[in-house]
């Protein structure tokens, strides 16, 4: 899975682009980006994944989303993911994540 970081309406606001798949093997890998780019950027309070080029999404990446939002939330971080394909978006309401998050279509 790629991660690129696109340019930001302001500091509070972070928007990142997900290439690939997010899976056991990628989803420590976009926890990590997350947490390094918030350390370096402490006023960012919205974090919004633009999903548009994200083809999978297995149970551990459902998971890996969760956890930052869990982490996240007490520091006053908001997750939201923008552009989901309807196969990822299924699998996201399937697990309830888009009862706990701004989940938007492609």
């Amino acid at each position: 899975m790629q991660i690129d970081v696109l340019p930001n309406g302001d500091n509070g606001h972070m928007h990142l682009a997900l290439r690939g798949e997010l899976d056991a093997l990628t989803a420590p890998k976009l926890y990590e980006k997350l947490t390094q780019l918030l350390q370096a950027n402490p006023a960012v309070k919205q974090i919004t994944l633009h999903c548009r080029e994200l083809s999978y999404l297995s149970s551990a990446g459902a998971g890996i989303l969760l956890m930052c939002m869990d982490n996240f939330a007490p520091k006053g971080i908001t997750l939201a993911l923008a552009e989901v394909q309807p196969e990822v978006y299924n699998i996201l309401d399937l697990l309830g994540l888009t009862k706990l998050m701004s989940v938007s279509h492609a």
